[in-house]
């Protein structure tokens, strides 16, 4: 007799079931909560939301990028004076980000069994890299751009990682390669080459696919929110500033074939501006600016996405961030 597998839901079923199985617990939460039942509860993404009064009660099972902005865009669309945030994880990151929004920020609250409470913002807290100005300066001599980013200086070739400066048993170190595994696959089979012999190879396997203009090629699809955020650095004018400088995002880079956006400080005139870069329809950028702006205080954000992917909703979640925020096309230098 043949194994039958399993049935599997879609990922369009999955979404609907996640959303209904959001409805009840919500239903509950606020049952508990507000000792009252709520009448009407409805599905918004993965999760669930309910009007009471004059509030937004708006829950999410996830931990997927943009919970925050979804909240604040339905409470706007609804009018409501009040916004509360309801995960089951992440509560204290999120109560950080949710003071870079305008009021009415979002109150976030941690679900606990069959109550809820609200979260204390705790910011998340970023590595300084080391002192390795040795080894720094030897990547900035070969051209490339040194960014310091959660604990390490990462050598990049528009905006794609090819060298790491860490700190290993308390030295200084250089891993040479495309991002981390290229890096240790170079570390076994390099191990007689120079510093220099191995950096230039990489260098010159990387650039002619990492520049303007270039062929189609995997290697420009790569992290292009930090390609499009080096290619700013170089052209600040673009969005109008008179200079930009990378910072960290709140959380370490997951990996080159994960998307993530990119962020700078930059200046205009006296004024510090916040920019963060994003390629494809990010829902949560407003999020990830949101916490950047709890953490560093900008006077205005600038938001910069390719043409194609200036959404309606990623705009209107920049207009509810606390500081003056705009979102700017930009395109990029890279060939689809």
């Amino acid at each position: 007799m043949l194994h039958q597998p399993t049935p599997t839901l879609s990922q369009p079923q999955n979404n609907e079931r996640l959303a209904e199985l959001a409805a009840v617990k919500l239903r509950g939460l606020l049952r508990e909560h507000l000792e009252t039942d709520i009448a009407e509860v409805q599905r918004l993404g993965g999760g669930a939301c309910a009007r009471v009064d004059d509030a937004a009660w708006v829950y999410f099972p996830t931990s997927a990028p943009g919970l925050l902005g979804s909240a604040v865009v339905w409470a706007a669309s609804q009018e409501c004076s009040e916004i509360n945030l309801i995960v089951d994880q992440h509560s204290s990151e999120l109560a950080h980000a949710a003071s870079g929004f305008a009021e009415p920020r979002p109150a976030v609250w941690k679900a606990i069994e069959r109550r809820i409470e609200q979260a204390d913002p705790v910011a998340p807290e970023i590595p300084a890299a080391p002192a390795c100005a040795e080894l720094t300066a030897e990547l900035a001599s070969a051209g490339l751009d040194v960014v310091a980013d959660h604990g390490v200086w990462i050598g990049e070739i528009n905006g794609l990682e090819v060298a790491r400066v860490g700190s290993r048993n308390g030295e200084c170190s250089v891993d040479i390669g495309v991002g981390a595994h290229d890096q240790f696959a170079s570390a076994a089979l390099n191990q007689d080459n120079e510093f220099g012999e191995s950096l230039a190879s990489v260098i010159a396997q990387v650039e002619p696919h990492r520049r303007a203009g270039a062929a189609p090629h995997a290697i420009g699809r790569l992290v292009r929110s930090r390609w499009l955020r080096a290619q700013l650095m170089g052209q600040p004018e673009l969005v109008g500033l008179d200079s930009l400088n990378p910072i960290p995002l709140l959380h370490p880079r997951p990996g080159l074939l994960e998307s993530q956006p990119a962020a700078g400080l930059g200046e205009r005139g006296g004024s510090a501006v916040l920019v963060v870069c994003t390629v494809g329809l990010d829902l949560g950028i407003a999020e990830t600016a949101a916490g950047l702006i709890a953490l560093h205080q900008p006077d205005e954000v600038v938001v910069v996405v390719p043409p194609r992917d200036r959404h309606q909703r990623i705009v209107e979640a920049a207009a509810r961030l606390a500081v003056p925020a705009v979102v700017v096309a930009v395109e990029g230098e890279w060939s689809d």
